[in-house]
């Protein structure tokens, strides 16, 4: 990987939320027992069997997210098969140089919108319900946020990812979302919330991009 960003305080903290996703061990560590407990947790939520199509995708991209680590890590004389969150912030600062959009990740990032999208998606219409996006938060997110405020703030964020209610919270708009919680270095924006980075809401309007009258 050549030259870097740095990732401004912000960045770092949603960040954190992703890592603590990825089921670090108790000393805040990735190994690979970590890869087990995440791919059970989502299989289990999902009900996603071994064959089926988004299980083989999402094992494949997480063993690049994990390969990538543990690469970074023991270059940088880290222990074989183990990742800090140091590193996790290394290797961010280095894909997120110069990148715009999407299209600017690796291909195994660029699916990561579309394999969280059918995560949350849990009737399978194409659309993400306030409903599910508040299970995804409570399952496999914050389940140790209490119910009562985890309801209020994730309503909150399902209102800042469709415009309060204006656009349906399909696979374009959600891309968006996470193309914001990737590259924004601001809290203004809902891409925050996916992973559960609740302390930054702002009262800032986030408007899709609609697609224009000659695209549809």
């Amino acid at each position: 990987m050549h030259g870097s960003v740095e990732l401004s305080p912000f960045q770092k903290e949603k960040l954190l939320y992703y890592f603590r996703f990825l089921e670090p061990d108790e000393d805040g560590v990735l190994d690979a027992s970590s890869m087990t407990r995440l791919l059970e947790k989502i299989f289990k939520y999902t009900g996603w069997s071994q064959e089926d199509r988004r299980a083989i995708q999402c094992l494949e991209v997480h063993e690049a997210i994990f390969e990538i680590l543990f690469e970074k890590a023991e270059e940088t004389g880290g222990e074989r098969g183990k990742a800090s969150l140091a590193t996790w912030y290394a290797i961010w600062s280095h894909m997120l140089l110069g990148v715009k959009g999407m299209s600017g990740f690796p291909i195994w990032l660029r699916l990561m919108p579309k394999l969280l999208f059918e995560m949350i998606d849990r009737d399978g219409d194409e659309k993400i319900s306030a409903e599910e996006l508040l299970t995804f938060h409570h399952k496999l997110v914050v389940p140790q946020e209490s119910p009562e405020v985890l309801k209020e703030r994730s309503t909150a964020a399902f209102n800042q990812m469709t415009d309060n209610g204006a656009h349906p919270l399909d696979y374009q708009g959600f891309e968006q979302v996470f193309a914001n919680f990737l590259i924004g270095r601001t809290p203004y924006g809902p891409g925050k919330y996916i992973f559960g980075c609740f302390s930054h809401e702002s009262d800032l309007p986030f408007t899709l991009i609609q697609p224009s009258v000659e695209d549809e």
